[in-house]
Order: C-alpha cells, then structure tokens, then sequence
C-alpha cells in the first residue's frame, strides 16, 4: 500500500514526507477539475522532471466534463503530456477515454467518478477497458472491504480530502451576485448552509462551471490496516484542496507513518469526517436497488 498525493506547490517536493508516497497528481486548467493548484502546459515537463527525479510516479487530473467542442484541443494537449512521460491519467468523461483509446492508452486510465464504482459489478466493467479505478466515498465499510475482497486487480482509494457532491456549468456565485446585487470576491472561499441543517459546505466557482464539495475532510485511518491484510496492493488518495501548506505536509507525514504501522494522530485535524463508511446503505444491489 502506498499514497497517490495532489501536489499542492512544487516548491514543497524537498519538504515533503515521501518514503510512503508513490506518486503525484498534478493538474492544468484545460483537463482538470476538483484541484488545489493548476499549472501551465509550459510548466508541466519541468515538475514532471522533478518528480520523475525521485522515482515517483506522474499522475495527471483529467476530470473535467467536457463539450464536443473541447476534444480537439484536448487531443493535442494529451499528446504534450506523453512527450513528457506522464505515467497515468485519472479522468471521468468517457470522451477523454475514446482519446486515449485511439491513441493505444488504455493502459494508462484511472477512472474516477465519486458517485460510481460502488459494487463489484461496475468496478469489474471498468478494469476491462482501464488500469485501475478509485472506489466512490459514498458506499460504507463493508462496501468497500467485499470490492477489495472480490476485485484481485488494481485498485485506488479516497483516504483523506473534501469530495464534489454538486457540479454544474453555470456560474451559480455570479447569478447570486447579479440577483443580490452584491460585490462579491469570486477568489474568496465561500461556505453554503442549508435552511434546515448547521453543515458549511464549501462552494467554489471558477471557468469549469460551480462545484460544492463535502461539508468535512473525509478520511481513512484504521481502516487503512484491515484493508491492506485483504490486498497489500491498494493505493490511497490524498487532495490538498483547502488545506494550507503547514497542513498539507502534516496529513503526508501522518498517512506515511500510519502506513508504517506506527502511532498516527488526528488530534492535530479539524472537521474530519468518516461520511458514510459506517452507515448502510439505503438500498444495495443484491437487495433490489437500481
């Protein structure tokens, strides 16, 4: 077992705890969605050097939605990223796949979508046609342990960061802007609440649309160990986004030392949540759900 991190800075490779850490996740404006920090095209093969440098693997954010009208484009930028020597891309838009497709790189998908892979069946589909899935954040405990159990391939877990549970095109802040008639700083972090509930979820806006993420930081800690006795080969995903630099490097240092079998605490995090890994679900497959 071992991390798959976001790299929130660059500037942080030397100062980053990296004996458990396999590889980066790094992100651009055109392909990427959900991300902490985006670089340039233009900055890309260097960071991709440094990390290489350290024998670690490059993970590129393609979890976009995208129009018919962006596959062109798309196509030439994914074509940059091989001369670069990207080793995987974590997407969730099947058009992205047929690109790949055509150019021979199956092998190198990571299909992520935080509402699907929920039971063996789909995860099962998925390994045909991709290297690897991320398992979603909303099925439980049990959930993921009889998928781990069943599946023998490659597999990639959630283990700490807030996830998206809302995503739409339209610039829902600026709407609100122009219907409150207010001056709003779009560069703000910005919590929504609902009427009938204290939860603060995060919303952010920017040139992908509006996304709200989870109301708290949904992460992994013992059930790292039982996990690994089932398949010592899972790999775990750790996003930085609202984290600040101080934290960032306080979460990698806490997984890689949970991941050595030794002491970890949490006491140092705030608004961490276990979301549904010890709730049922409302309705499974094997019980007639859809």
């Amino acid at each position: 077992m071992q991390l798959v991190v976001e790299l929130k800075n660059h500037l942080l490779l030397n100062k980053i705890d990296d004996r458990e850490i396999y590889g980066y996740i790094l992100s651009i404006n055109e392909l990427s969605a959900y991300n902490d920090t985006a670089y340039s095209i233009n900055e890309l093969e260097e960071i991709i050097n440094l990390i290489h440098q350290k024998n670690k693997k490059v993970y590129l954010n393609v979890r976009r939605i995208f129009h018919e009208d962006d596959f062109e484009l798309i196509e030439e930028i994914i074509k940059q990223t091989i001369k670069f020597n990207v080793d995987y891309y974590i997407y969730s838009d099947f058009g992205f796949y047929e690109i790949m497709k055509n150019l021979g790189l199956e092998n190198k998908l990571i299909y992520q979508v935080n509402t699907y892979m929920t039971n063996v069946f789909d995860v099962e589909i998925m390994l045909e046609e991709n290297y690897s899935v991320v398992l979603s954040t909303e099925i439980s405990y049990d959930e993921i342990e009889k998928i781990v159990k069943d599946i023998k391939g490659n597999l990639y877990l959630n283990a700490f960061g807030y996830y998206p549970i809302f995503h739409s095109r339209r610039k829902l802040i600026t709407n609100y802007k122009k219907y409150r008639k207010e001056e709003l700083n779009l560069n703000k972090k910005f919590d929504i609440v609902e009427e009938l509930r204290d939860s603060h979820y995060p919303i952010e806006e920017n040139h992908n649309g509006t996304v709200i993420y989870t109301d708290g930081l949904y992460y992994l800690s013992n059930e790292i160990y039982s996990l690994n006795n089932i398949n010592p080969n899972l790999k775990y995903l750790i996003y930085s986004k609202y984290t600040t630099e101080e934290e960032y490097l306080k979460i990698i240092s806490t997984y890689s030392s949970l991941l050595e079998n030794q002491q970890a605490s949490w006491d140092d995090f705030e608004n961490l949540t276990k979301g549904l890994l010890y709730e049922k679900s409302k309705l499974l497959k094997t019980e007639g759900g859809k």
